[in-house]
């Protein structure tokens, strides 16, 4: 049920459209008011997307709006979003991809509007329930950190307990350096493991808290991944966010790609031997079932340890996955012969029995242990569903990750259109999906497709109001050999982007599509940008992403490489990134596994897998990594392609159309 809109002032009966159009009007509510890096003006293309946005709020209907760079779109949904939840007295929900547009939304414009709309409304970030600190947990892991866990965590469990002295939220966002994993995951708020009215700690519960306030808001912020989290519990029976009349998906661009892994499956080693060592370490007794003297189940996780090894080493030689490999296609269901799932079901027989045992006595064990046989419970079914291949329109899959190239075990949905056209379009009665790139040529029809917004969907493509013609200029190579001739094209990339990085005298991302040939042109070019007085910062080395970012801002002495992160969400203003340098068409490697189900899916139809879905893709990458350069309405710089396919390929076309109107110049390298 959704809540009413309390204490609230009287709502405002006129059309909402109308409302609308008064606040975003010269002289209106927000005529002096300053947005980010430049003063609020009235940019038709704002006042276009809000119009929009009150249209399908009042109609409840869908809608999909491309907002370019400075169009100002968060206030454009925001104003009309918070006046049609006060006239409805319903709840609403605004959905981001990035922390940092969560921060500008709650940091800056909601703050402001909380001074111009004439009515008070609550705001609250939501964050998903493992994310607060349980007192009662963390009181007891204290107490028995020596039978539960290793040596090491008693010392991040004293400096969580000094920090809960001191928190008003208990969440984890709060802490700069977190804790590890196995002391954060002995003392976060469990789903199942809960006291509820029985909870000593239950007047200072910080999720308890959390949850009260989104109840009570008006506006819940939140990420893509807990908005898709909890539409896969609402598809069996559960949710964890409060019902909503509207939904509104900023960096809607990210949508598919969360969806996707959300509704798919993901099952590591390390998920596993988390999940074990919180119940039983044979080699040092420590954990749960050590702590209980559980002796029957502690012999039944004894034996799981050697036998989850033995299947994460085994599923890999069947699959054919090498040592050195990246990933690889299940095809068919694995004939496997493992033992897994049989002790996984006598251990979740075993930790029951032991939960009745324990009623009335140790309420605080039976909680732990009924959240331990959940979670088994959960893994036991991926796995299987892995293994049977039992997840319909799924493709499986093997990829080796991290430092230890341990395999990882992966389904994931070919298509999220059906599911999102039922649990998100089917179900909500608006969802808005906006971003600065949905368009590809100018039509947004591939965007509602993919994601599954009915035929009646309106549709708005609104251009950016910086003035691209007279803020940059696109330069584009006309020799740049093939990319399949890479030892020829990497050569070719390092003239270029040492060319173009010393013309800007560095202030330059350089943004690759492979990590192979960034680390290939940072060997090559390391020494000449240094030579030259310029640092160059490369993705994969000693600093971080947001290290990275904060270096390259403080002066215009560095080039920095970038991968797939560098290529969307960032935004460095002002003469400290004067140069972007694509250093080639980003066209999708082909041989991922989501990618060439997806592309065997349109053949299998009969279409054109490279028109109808690698083309797009790679347009609106571009176009992302394009964007990157004019960020405010002073910004001034040039972007640079060293990729000749944009000019000698029919494809080329399609690109270029999907760009802003700007001077574009060739050259050789």
């Amino acid at each position: 049920m959704i809540a009413p809109f309390p204490d609230s002032a009287a709502a405002d009966s006129r059309p909402l459209r109308e409302v609308v159009g008064e606040f975003f009007a010269l002289g209106g509510a927000l005529a002096d008011v300053t947005t980010g890096d430049f003063e609020f003006e009235a940019r038709p293309q704002q006042q276009q997307m809000a119009d929009a946005v009150a249209a399908a709020l009042a109609d409840e209907r869908h809608l999909i709006v491309e907002a370019g760079t400075g169009v100002g779109k968060s206030l454009a949904y925001l104003v009309p979003l918070l006046l049609h939840a006060q006239q409805q007295g319903i709840r609403v929900l605004v959905s981001t991809h990035t922390i940092a547009l969560q921060e500008q939304l709650l940091g800056k414009d909601l703050p402001m509007l909380h001074e111009r709309l004439g009515f008070e409304f609550r705001a609250v970030l939501v964050k998903g329930r493992m994310n607060y600190l349980c007192l009662r947990r963390l009181a007891r892991a204290r107490s028995h950190q020596r039978e539960l866990f290793s040596d090491g965590v008693a010392e991040e469990l004293e400096r969580i307990r000094s920090w809960a002295d001191k928190t008003d939220d208990g969440s984890l966002q709060e802490w700069r350096h977190e804790p590890s994993a196995e002391a954060w995951g002995a003392v976060c708020a469990e789903h199942g493991n809960c006291l509820g009215a029985k909870c000593p700690e239950r007047k200072r519960c910080f999720l308890l808290r959390a949850r009260a306030k989104m109840q009570d808001a008006h506006l819940l912020v939140a990420n893509h991944h807990l908005l898709f989290s909890d539409l896969a519990l609402r598809q069996d029976g559960a949710a964890f966010l409060p019902d909503v009349g509207a939904v509104v998906l900023d960096e809607a661009h990210m949508v598919e790609d969360t969806a996707s892994e959300h509704l798919g499956l993901r099952l590591s080693t390390y998920g596993f031997e988390h999940w074990l060592r919180r119940l039983f370490v044979p080699e040092s007794g420590k954990g749960l079932l050590g702590y209980l003297r559980a002796g029957a189940a502690a012999r039944v996780a004894t034996e799981l340890w050697p036998a989850v090894a033995d299947l994460f080493h085994e599923v890999p030689r069947l699959v054919g996955l090498g040592p050195h490999d990246g990933q690889k296609v299940v095809a068919q269901p694995l004939q496997l012969v493992t033992n897994v799932p049989e002790l996984m079901h006598q251990l979740s027989t075993e930790l029951e029995i032991l939960g009745e045992d324990l009623v009335g006595q140790d309420e605080d064990s039976r909680a732990e242990l009924r959240s331990l046989r959940g979670q088994g419970i959960a893994l036991s079914k991926m796995l299987e569903a892995f293994l049977d291949q039992s997840m319909p329109d799924h493709v499986y899959w093997l990829e080796r990750e991290g430092r230890r190239r341990q395999p990882v075990l992966y389904s994931a949905p070919i298509e999220v259109a059906p599911i999102l056209r039922n649990v998100l379009f089917g179900t909500l009665r608006t969802v808005i999906l906006t971003s600065a790139t949905l368009a590809v040529a100018g039509r947004l029809d591939y965007c509602r497709d993919r994601l599954g917004a009915p035929a009646e969907t309106e549709l708005l493509c609104l251009g950016s109001p910086f003035d691209h013609a007279r803020q940059m200029r696109l330069y584009v190579a006309t020799n740049a050999p093939d990319p399949k001739e890479k030892d020829a094209y990497a050569e070719a990339v390092a003239k270029g982007v040492l060319q173009w990085s010393l013309k800007t005298k560095g202030r330059a991302f350089a943004l690759f599509t492979s990590a192979e040939l960034l680390q290939r042109t940072a060997e090559a070019l390391r020494e000449p940008l240094a030579d030259a007085g310029l640092e160059l910062l490369a993705q994969g080395g000693k600093l971080g992403r947001r290290a990275m970012l904060e270096t390259f801002r403080k002066n215009e002495g560095y080039v920095l490489f970038g991968l797939d992160s560098f290529w969307m969400g960032v935004d460095v203003r002002g003469d400290a990134l004067s140069n972007v340098i694509l250093t080639r068409l980003p066209f999708a490697v082909p041989d991922h596994p989501v990618v060439a189900a997806r592309l065997q899916r349109i053949k299998e139809r009969g279409g054109d897998p490279f028109r109808e879905y690698s083309l797009p893709e790679a347009v609106l990458k571009f176009r992302q990594g394009f964007g990157r350069l004019i960020r405010s309405q002073t910004d001034q710089g040039i972007v640079v392609v060293l990729d000749s396919r944009l000019l000698t390929k029919w494809y080329g076309r399609v690109f270029k159309r999907s760009l802003p109107e700007c001077p574009v110049e060739t050259f050789e390298l």
